[in-house]
């Protein structure tokens, strides 16, 4: 079994945008934006994609996926 460990956190920090910024694009909460950068909820496959152009990089690199040994 892996999971994802999310870097949209660190990918929004190098980034010129915030969280707030995050907040009103997608019309989610606080709460989701985090849990996005924490990994405890994922976007949708269609904002997956603009967010990987809005923070320029690949959809792959919003995520890493862990070996089984590697979860917690």
């Amino acid at each position: 079994m892996h999971k994802l460990k999310s870097n949209i956190g660190w990918l929004i920090d190098k980034s010129p945008y915030n969280r707030t910024d995050l907040r009103y694009r997608y019309n989610k909460s606080a709460v989701t934006i985090s849990n996005w950068c924490t990994g405890k909820s994922y976007p949708s496959a269609i904002e997956l994609f603009d967010l990987a152009l809005l923070l320029n990089c690949t959809v792959d690199d919003l995520y890493e996926r862990l070996e089984e040994e590697d979860v917690d």
